[in-house]
Parts: structure tokens; sequence; C-alpha cells
């Protein structure tokens, strides 16, 4: 039906609203669900290693641009199938194209949060996904150091230090020093000393990240694996400095990940890459910062005809095709992934693939919005499916009487 009418620019304004809030509840929901997987070690974290809730908060809000590259996306297409189905379900589409107006109307809001989403996802993978991983790295050093601390550990094994386990029996408050000493030193693979001393005085200095010991009346203890000896050494003062910067983690999260790495630092890395195989994952999350956000541009145009046939189907249904629709997608991200790898497809088109196999879907059904048979297009195929269903049972039933033995 050709439009005779021109659609009130409030009709756009009352869509743009109604995605808006719903689009902000499915943000809020998603995100949280990403951190729940988190609660039990940030808990731990708190109760037993003493980090502040304070740097828990901050490393919740520098990990958050990761999960909005999967969640703008996601919350987008939810939003506008759940709004666009229950104007459907409580017929105001129907009222608007009995005045005359086509249903493609609808694209223009819809287009207009797609652009947006587009530019803030793009904004979020060039610029704040790269500087949130700096800040969550220097975040996590500065909670390790504040987890190195021994003053407050009375009658603790603390084993915050990687290789290292400290044991003090009591702190003396009045001159500082502590008694019962026990220093566990597991740092080198084939080599294990243990310290005992009557009383000492451990301190750190976050600046120079030094943890110094001065012990006194104690014995040391090492052992050497590869030739089997064994000293055992008494000393009335034994002092040594262990320089945590040498056994701070170098992997995980302090190591700059590619999906972390802004446009710059990828090119570098692919330009410094041998490894054929790594050069072409690289050269995927290049693009694929590119492409992931203009996922919202194709979900556009599905979108909409998906929301708009969701009449009979239930006003929450719409949860289920959006959530449907993008493990779908992702399907599609690890389809064209190996598919590039294995036929050797080149990045920028195994990259956009899933966007184009989305769009070219979308395209097709736009063309078709307004056609009344594909209203009853999930009742066609429910009906294929029954019919389907009934002629292998048919099939099943002949096979079995020829087999019986009475025929």
């Amino acid at each position: 039906m050709a439009s005779g009418f021109k659609v009130p620019k409030r009709f756009y304004f009352y869509v743009c609203k109604e995605i808006l809030y719903v689009f902000l509840v499915s943000i809020f929901l998603l995100t949280f669900v990403l951190i729940l997987g988190r609660i039990r070690k940030l808990t731990d974290l708190i109760i037993n290693k003493g980090v502040e809730v304070q740097d828990i908060l901050l490393v919740l809000l520098y990990t958050a641009p990761s999960s909005l590259m999967f969640t703008l996306p996601m919350a987008f297409i939810l939003a506008t199938i759940v709004v666009l189905g229950r104007q459907s379900a409580e017929n105001e589409l129907l009222t608007l194209k009995a005045s005359g107006i086509s249903l493609k109307c609808l694209f223009v809001p819809v287009f207009f949060y797609g652009i947006a989403i587009a530019i803030l996802g793009l904004a979020n993978t060039l610029v704040f996904i790269p500087k949130s991983g700096e800040l969550l790295r220097e975040t996590v050093v500065n909670i390790i150091k504040k987890g190195i601390t021994v003053e407050d550990r009375e009658g603790v094994f603390n084993d915050s230090i990687p290789g290292i386990v400290i044991y003090i029996d009591k702190v003396q408050m009045r001159d500082g020093y502590f008694s019962g000493i026990l220093v566990s030193d597991e740092r080198e693979k084939d080599v294990r000393q243990i310290v005992t001393a009557k009383k000492g005085i451990i301190s750190f200095d976050p600046s120079s990240m030094n943890l110094t010991f001065v012990l006194k009346d104690g014995v040391l203890h090492r052992w050497e694996r590869e030739k089997d000896i064994y000293r055992n050494l008494a000393f009335k003062d034994y002092n040594f400095t262990i320089d945590l910067n040498t056994i701070l983690p170098k992997g995980r999260p302090l190591r700059k990940k590619p999906y972390e790495m802004d446009m710059g630092e990828l090119k570098d890395r692919i330009k410094m890459e041998q490894n054929p195989s790594r050069k072409y994952e690289l050269l995927l999350e290049l693009y694929r910062k590119i492409f992931l956000p203009l996922s919202s541009l194709s979900f556009s145009l599905l979108a909409v005809p998906l929301g708009v046939r969701r009449r009979t189907e239930g006003k929450f249904a719409g949860v289920t095709y959006g959530l449907f629709l993008f493990v779908v997608y992702y399907l599609l991200i690890a389809f064209s992934d190996y598919a590039g790898k294995t036929l050797q497809i080149p990045a920028a088109l195994a990259a956009s693939l899933p966007n184009l196999c989305v769009g070219i879907i979308g395209l097709y059904l736009a063309f078709r919005l307004n056609h009344e048979e594909y209203v009853n297009f999930y009742h066609r195929m429910r009906f294929f499916s029954e019919k389907l269903h009934e002629k292998v049972r048919q099939v099943l039933n002949r096979d079995d009487d020829k087999s019986s033995p009475y025929m």
C-alpha cells in the first residue's frame, strides 16, 4: 500500500521514546547478566584479599566498554523487536496501515537509532576500549600493591605475593618489630628456601615496589633440587630485599589483548607479525573493530519486519526473537572466521560477511513489509513442519507394517 498521508512527527517521537526506554532497560539487564559471572570472584577479592570496594567499582567501570561492544547491538535489536511487536499486538500498526500510511515509515526512527548506536559503537571500539584497557591495568597493579601489605596480617599465612608465603606470629606495636617470622620462597623452579627468625622488620615501599626484610636470630634453610643439596645456616642478622616488579604478572591482565589495542597499535603489530595465521587473526580483529559496531545498521533492516509480524505471538516473544537472532549473528561471525582462515578469504570480506548476510535478509523482508501474506509467514512455516512430521510418521509406520511377521 502506498503512503497517502504524511506521517506525523509526533508518531516518530513516540516510537523513538518507546525504543529508548526498552533500550536502556536492556542495556542494564544485559550488563548485569555479564557481571553476574564475576560476582563470586569479586566478592572473594573483597572478603579474603582485602580489596577495597572502590577498586572493585573501578574494575567494573573499566571493563564496561568491552561488554558494551556486544550489549549495544544486542540491546538495540531487543528494544526494536519488543516495541514494534507490542504495537503490532495492540493493533497500533494496523491502525497506522488503515490510515493509508506505509509501515516502511517505521524505518525512519529505527535507522535513526541504528546510526546513533553505530557511531557510539565505533567510538567505543576505537577510543574507549583502548583507553579503559590502560586504566584497568593501572588499577590491577594498584590492587596488587595494596594486597602486599603485611602489617595487619598477624597469625595469617600471607600468600598475596606469587611464589612467597609470609607468616607473622605477633606484631609488636610499640617498637614496630614482628616476632615469630617465617618466609617461604619458591620463586625459583629448582630452589626451595625457608627463613625463620625470632624477630625482625618487614617494610614495603609502594613507589619502588621493594619488600625489605631485616631479620634477627634466625635460620636459613635452602634446598637445591637439581644438585640435591640442602643447606642450613644460622644467623644473627640477615637483610634482603625482593623487587616485586620482577614478579608482577606480565600476562593477563597486564598485557594488552588485540581487542584492547587502538588502530595504530594493531597495524604496527600486524607489520611485525611473522606467523601468517596469527597475522590473519590480527587483521580480522582490525576489521571487526569497524564492522561489529556497524551491525546495528544491518539489524535495523531486519528488526522492523520481525517486530511488525508478531501480531499473535505475545508481547514478550520479541526477547526470544532478539536473543535468537543475536546467537545466529555470532555463529555467523564464528563461521566467517573459520571460512576466512580455511579458504583464505580476504580479512575485510570475512569480517563484513555476517553484516552482509543479515542485511540481505533484512532487505528482502523490508520489501515485503506491507504484504499481507508476510504476516502469516510463521503460520506457514508451522504448517509446513507439521505436514513434514506427519509424512515422516506415515513412512515410519509403513515400514513397521512391512517388517511385521504377521504381514
